[in-house]
């Protein structure tokens, strides 16, 4: 291995060791920590209990989409600086767990399953997309769960919009 490779061993072993210790000492059990948890768990309640179990198939590959783009998406903004997640559901991997793997997903689901027009799923799209990014997101900086350093609002609405109406085009050719 030449001394680069090292380097960037040594520096993902450090963060990884600083990550456990902040979440250890910092993160665990706190407000913050307890309100990543309702939103990893509540959101999945709710849609179990709403699922159309006739479009179950369809529904689901619809959430794996947007699991799929969120969570690549976050990873990458993560690995650009573009925002940090001080206070994490889990310490390491899996950055925005609650929002990647829950609350986003879980949204935009019940979004498809309900409206079936692309009309219809559009303007409620917008509508949410308007909640996410500009209610949402402010209460998840303000309770400390991300941190933006080069990132705006207006980024993560259009981000919600063009991530669900790619997964919405993604299943209608499949399914078509």
């Amino acid at each position: 291995m030449d001394g680069t490779v090292k380097e960037l061993m040594a520096l993902q072993q450090r963060y990884a060791d600083l990550a456990i210790e902040n979440w250890l000492s910092d993160a665990v059990f706190n407000s913050s920590w307890w309100f990543l948890l309702i939103l990893s768990v509540v959101p999945w309640l709710i849609f179990v209990k709403l699922l159309d179990r006739n479009r179950t198939l369809q529904i689901w590959s619809f959430g794996l989409i947007v699991i799929l783009i969120t969570s690549f998406t976050d990873d990458l903004g993560s690995e650009l600086s573009a925002w940090v997640y001080p206070i994490k559901f889990v310490p390491i991997g899996l950055l925005a767990l609650p929002f990647d793997f829950s609350i986003i997903p879980v949204a935009c689901m019940l979004l498809y399953q309900y409206f079936n027009t692309w009309k219809t799923f559009s303007i409620a799209l917008v509508g949410q997309a308007a909640i996410f990014a500009f209610i949402g997101e402010p209460i998840s900086v303000m309770l400390g769960t991300v941190t933006y350093l080069k990132w705006n609002y207006i980024y993560s609405f259009i981000f919600y919009i063009v991530t669900c109406l790619s997964a919405r085009f993604i299943i209608q050719k499949w399914t078509s």
